[in-house]
């Protein structure tokens, strides 16, 4: 029987935002607890600074060399998420990026099919500091992304900056993910067991002032809480005429959409791929290890349990079973999110 997927995490951000800081924090949370902590670190040179550091408190650390997640890179992020888990026992696993690597590209690397049965994305933490040190365009898109993708915004060094120039950072980087709940910190200080704990979808979450170790609600209003990638399990082939209705009402905040299924009296084995502004394909191919039938989907600000609900609606019922799913089998066959809420 196949074991459950481990949490994943990324952590990722501005460069000198404090992200190693917090791994450190993070890694002594896991250890006293008794976690098997296995790192991914993807440092932008050639040889790995803080991965030693890491390696203090860690299970075990893994470098990915060249500082960004993308091409080959993905490959390698798979290969050691296997290592990780399979020879090392990991059942934690935290990667945290270079200035250089796009988060949305870990993203899309962590949500293929065949590593989600080894890892689960679990969480993406972004750590800001007001003062940008970003020297190129590639480095302010990485934060741009970071901020984009995060589910946790960390606002860091609070301690240097004076309070009229802190609200309007805090301000700037709420409107540009109302999603995420947000921390307002110095040295990296919070409360990581509450950063880790899950949160139920829907709750409206206040900013956390650990400098002056109090709560307060901003004065914007936030949005509800969404996940950025949620895998749909298909119970059997889609109807081809109901998915294809589906296709042509995707919604604009879908941002990427991935996976395997059949369609309902066709023995071929389908790849559906979707990338905005190109057009969604879906292809026959053949796999000798085929993974189980499901559809990635990655984005915020859509309706994700009305794109969920519709997308479900396309399978068909079994040959011998002539009754519609009912509200079970609807519950069995709802989302499961990549990143907890």
């Amino acid at each position: 029987m196949r074991s459950a997927p481990v949490p994943f995490y990324i952590l990722c951000g501005a460069l000198g935002a404090g992200k190693t800081t917090l791994l450190m924090r993070l890694l002594e949370h896991w250890k006293a607890v008794g976690r098997k902590t296995g790192v991914l670190m993807n440092e932008a040179g050639a040889v790995s600074i803080d991965g030693p550091r890491a390696g203090t408190l860690a299970e075990q650390v893994m470098n990915l060399a060249g500082g960004c997640v993308c091409c080959d890179t993905k490959e390698d992020l798979s290969w050691g998420i296997a290592e990780l888990v399979r020879s090392y026992g990991s059942d934690i696993l935290i990667l945290e990026c270079s200035g250089l690597a796009d988060p949305s590209e870990v993203i899309d690397a962590v949500t293929d099919l065949y590593t989600a049965r080894l890892a689960s994305l679990e969480r993406v933490i972004a750590l800001l500091h007001p003062v940008s040190t970003e020297s190129s365009y590639s480095s302010t898109y990485v934060t741009t992304q970071a901020i984009r993708c995060a589910d946790e915004l960390i606002l860091n060094k609070q301690d240097l900056y004076v309070p009229g120039h802190w609200e309007q950072f805090r301000a700037s980087i709420i409107e540009r993910n109302p999603y995420a709940r947000l921390w307002e910190t110095s040295h990296a200080r919070l409360d990581v067991a509450e950063l880790l704990n899950s949160r139920p979808s829907g709750r409206r979450h206040t900013s956390t002032n650990v400098l002056f170790e109090t709560s307060r609600a901003t004065s914007i209003q936030r949005a509800t809480y969404h996940p950025i990638a949620t895998t749909v399990r298909l119970a059997g082939p889609l109807n081809k005429e109901r998915f294809q209705a589906w296709l042509n009402d995707l919604p604009s905040g879908l941002e990427r959409a991935k996976g395997f299924f059949r369609f309902a009296g066709k023995p071929e084995l389908q790849e559906f791929q979707y990338a905005p502004p190109g057009e969604p394909t879906v292809a026959p191919l053949m796999l000798l290890d085929e993974p189980d039938p499901a559809l990635v989907l990655i984005g915020r600000g859509y309706d994700v349990e009305d794109l969920t609900s519709r997308l479900l609606n396309c399978v068909e019922t079994d040959a011998t079973d002539d009754r519609a799913p009912d509200s079970e089998d609807r519950h069995r066959l709802r989302t499961e999110t990549a990143s907890q809420g």
